[in-house]
């Protein structure tokens, strides 16, 4: 059985050797043996497990739900059935999530259909477009409200989409 380094198994799995430390550090991935100079020594099943997180992440899958079907996969059991599950409440939460843009993007353009040319700015206080916009109560206008990226400080984002805070 071949004997991976880090760095030849984040190639060839399409990560970073920080992402697989990472992994290794919140229990998504055992912790490999160790070379008596303290090297990690990884086998193929690492290079094969980290490329299905890759692709159930892609899928919507959490980290912690891909860890329980690592987890139950690796005890023997075959997880089908939870992933099954799983996808099926990701993709009720993604109709939904599709349901309240449609919402708010038939709000949004109405208000568009009112300003458009009707109102004109005034001098002082605040903007009369918006003031008078019809007031929406539901949660679809606070939860889709486009707001730009922010990363945290001291932070890098890694092309998994893992976030690593280096000092």
């Amino acid at each position: 059985m071949a004997v991976l380094l880090i760095g030849e198994v984040a190639e060839r799995a399409g990560v970073s050797a920080p992402t697989i430390r990472y992994y290794e550090e919140i229990g998504l991935l055992p912790p490999p043996p160790r070379s008596s100079a303290g090297y990690r020594r990884y086998t193929e099943s690492a290079v094969e497990e980290l490329l299905f997180v890759r692709k159930a992440q892609a899928l919507g899958f959490s980290l912690d739900e891909i860890r329980n079907i690592l987890q139950l996969a690796r005890s023997g059991k075959t997880p089908c059935s939870q992933v099954l599950s799983i996808a099926h409440q990701h993709l009720a939460a993604v109709e939904e999530r599709i349901a309240q843009l449609e919402r708010f993007r038939d709000h949004l353009a109405a208000e568009l259909a009112k300003w458009n040319g009707t109102t004109r700015p005034t001098g002082r206080g605040l903007c009369e477009i918006i003031a008078s916009a019809a007031a929406r109560t539901d949660a679809v206008a606070a939860n889709v409200t486009p707001r730009p990226a922010r990363r945290r400080k001291g932070a890098s984002r890694t092309h998994s989409g893992v976030h690593h805070r280096y000092e």
